[in-house]
């Protein structure tokens, strides 16, 4: 089974039923919904094709709803705009949509940046793919900024807009966010993304929203601002798990600090035993291109041998021309990069919450080793039990049972971890032999196997996970208890 997972984001390209389906048997584990682009409830109709599939692909599907942010981005205009090297440019900051967009006119939804930008600032767009200078600045708000292109490029509406070295005084849950956020909670996102979290107290709003809707959905902490990295400690121990969002964070920062700033990212996640997601660019070239780089497939065979837990594409899906290809390109290098990859010491230390969890994660996960176990099964309600022994990367497969389809879905993200729906008996031994018994009908294990069965008590799914036992599948095919 591939360990790392991988996360495609949905768009034009495969929004359809027929294309997505492709991609999710091709190895898509997680769709990611972008809220930057178009209205919230525009996104509705997509959240029940993705669930509609999940008779035909026999498994849960896992929604990933990606929040604006405090993100500076164009306005709204038809086409696209074509910028030359030496031409001149005006952006037109508060001006949400403009009718009329050209090479000399450009809306930039923010007002307030013609009151903080300087002549001679750089404007950096689209991932710092086009580079502005700013001419001439007017220090107010609402204002015209005159700029000159000194990297040109095609230019589309609601990009988005870096200005390095500069805090952009804007919450970190705007309306917009509030919005996407509203509806992503009552569509059924199994996953959000709090998008430009620059500090621990960003996530907050969000995290108090959830509360308030009654929800156990994880919060991703984004990693895209130096700032962040000055408090990459606190976020780490907030967020439910992280992505380094390395198209604005390599805008940001020098593009060369950007490795290490990933490794440390990944470090400090895998230290916590959560998730970290590694995004943007990762095949970059087959937006338009069937086959990537040879750069390109290192740098996601890198990425997951560093321990990345998945990896994603964003305009290789969503709007690129080869997104079946994308995906399973992705697949195959993932399969390749994790041979040889054995159990981790990369393991969750005293920095992971849930104590007691994570101490009989650990246990349950050294059993397995030492009895040469075929299988773990974990039982969980959320997804901590399992999210924890995963963590510890135990190189035996992993199956999580569970009796609440949302627990399926998050599982999707989680590495190395297949999903089993169990009904729950008031005995927690009853509930872990019935999953047993249907994996041995699935042909997962076998006479002569042995399982290590991590579960709460006294209910296996429901109960505080604090059981750990030891079964023997014998040769009549029963189950037989701890040795």
């Amino acid at each position: 089974m591939r360990r790392t997972r991988i996360v495609a984001t949905i768009g034009p390209a495969c929004d359809d039923e027929a294309t997505l389906l492709s991609l999710l048997q091709a190895g898509v584990n997680v769709c990611r919904l972008n809220y930057s682009h178009g209205a919230p409830e525009e996104k509705t109709p997509l959240y029940e094709r993705i669930r509609s599939l999940e008779d035909k692909l026999g498994r849960p599907t896992c929604i990933l709803a990606d929040l604006p942010g405090p993100k500076l981005r164009l306005g709204r205009f038809p086409g696209v705009v074509v910028l030359e090297r030496g031409a001149s440019v005006n952006l037109h900051c508060g001006q949400h949509t403009m009718a009329h967009a050209d090479v000399g006119n450009i809306p930039v939804e923010y007002e307030g940046l013609s009151a903080e930008l300087n002549d001679g600032d750089p404007v950096l767009i689209a991932d710092g793919l086009i580079r502005l200078k700013v001419v001439h600045s007017p220090r107010k708000a609402s204002a015209v900024v005159e700029c000159i292109v000194e990297d040109g490029g095609v230019l589309s509406e609601r990009k988005g807009v870096n200005v390095p070295g500069t805090m952009v005084d804007l919450p970190a849950i705007g309306p917009n966010d509030e919005a996407a956020l509203a509806h992503a909670l009552k569509a059924g996102a199994d996953y959000i993304a709090v998008s430009y979290v620059r500090t621990a107290k960003d996530l907050e709003p969000a995290q108090k929203a959830v509360r308030e809707a009654g929800l156990h959905v994880p919060l991703i902490a984004k990693i895209e601002h130096p700032v962040a990295l000055e408090h990459l400690d606190e976020i780490l121990d907030s967020a439910d798990a992280v992505m380094v969002a390395r198209g604005d964070l390599g805008v940001e920062i020098p593009l060369e600090d950007v490795p290490e700033a990933q490794q440390r990212i990944i470090d400090g996640a895998l230290t916590r035993g959560k998730i970290v997601i590694v995004a943007t660019q990762m095949l970059e070239s087959m937006t338009l291109q069937p086959r990537p780089t040879r750069a390109e497939v290192s740098d996601v065979s890198g990425a997951i041998r560093h321990g990345a837990t998945a990896v994603m594409l964003s305009g290789e899906t969503a709007l690129g021309k080869y997104p079946l290809a994308a995906v399973e390109t992705m697949a195959k290098i993932a399969v390749a990069s994790e041979k040889g990859l054995n159990s981790s010491d990369q393991r969750p230390s005293g920095l992971a919450r849930f104590v007691s969890t994570r101490s009989v994660a650990h246990a349950g996960v050294e059993l397995a080793k030492i009895s040469k176990a075929k299988r773990i099964v974990v039982a969980t309600q959320h997804g901590n039990a399992a999210r924890l022994v995963a963590g510890y990367c135990p190189g035996i497969p992993v199956t999580a049972v569970s009796n609440r389809i949302r627990a399926m879905r998050r599982l999707q993200l989680l590495p190395g971890i297949e999903g089993l729906m169990v009904e729950e008996s008031e005995r927690g031994s009853h509930t872990m032999q019935a999953s047993l018994h249907a994996l041995i009908e699935a042909g997962a294990i076998g006479v002569g196997d042995r399982i290590v069965a991590i579960s709460g008590s006294p209910k296996a799914i429901s109960g505080a996970t604090s059981t750990i036992r030891l079964f023997k599948i014998a040769e009549d095919g029963s189950i037989h208890g701890a040795e």
